[in-house]
């Protein structure tokens, strides 16, 4: 979405997988996104965005600085996975197996959080997209 709005993508100056938390901007707390302060969510990306022109950030995390923005009405970029099911993380640790190796990644303690934060991260989850779906169809 942020190149299809005019902004740079490139390579993070790390892969951010795992999971964590979120640090809200101001306009993120009055978002939707607010449903998922203090909640863990699934980080899986190793680029990164520039904000487009006219958009407002809305999350970062000290890894990645730009990890949610708004660009208008119902326009909103997620570079985490709010929608993450940890009862499914097996098809994910398998299925990028490869990546999380070369990355030096503990696929065990990926795997214990999604245990320990899944029922968490699933909550929040569907709180942040129904109030973003709601806004989207009451405006």
């Amino acid at each position: 979405m942020a190149q299809a709005l005019g902004a740079a993508v490139y390579a993070g100056k790390a892969k951010e997988i795992g999971w964590g938390g979120l640090q809200l901007t101001e306009a993120g707390a009055a978002s939707p996104l607010a449903a998922l302060r203090g909640a863990p969510v699934l980080h899986w990306h190793g680029d990164t965005f520039d904000l487009p022109p006219a958009a407002t950030l809305l999350a970062s995390t000290d890894i990645t600085p730009h990890q949610a923005f708004q660009a208008g009405a119902g326009q909103l970029a997620l570079q985490f996975h709010a929608e993450a099911d940890a009862a499914r993380m097996e098809h994910w640790l398998m299925g990028y197996a490869c990546e999380l190796a070369a990355a030096g990644l503990d696929v065990a303690a990926i795997r214990q959080d999604a245990r320990d934060l899944g029922s968490r991260a699933a909550a929040a989850g569907q709180d942040f997209f129904r109030r973003w779906l709601t806004g989207v169809f009451t405006a």
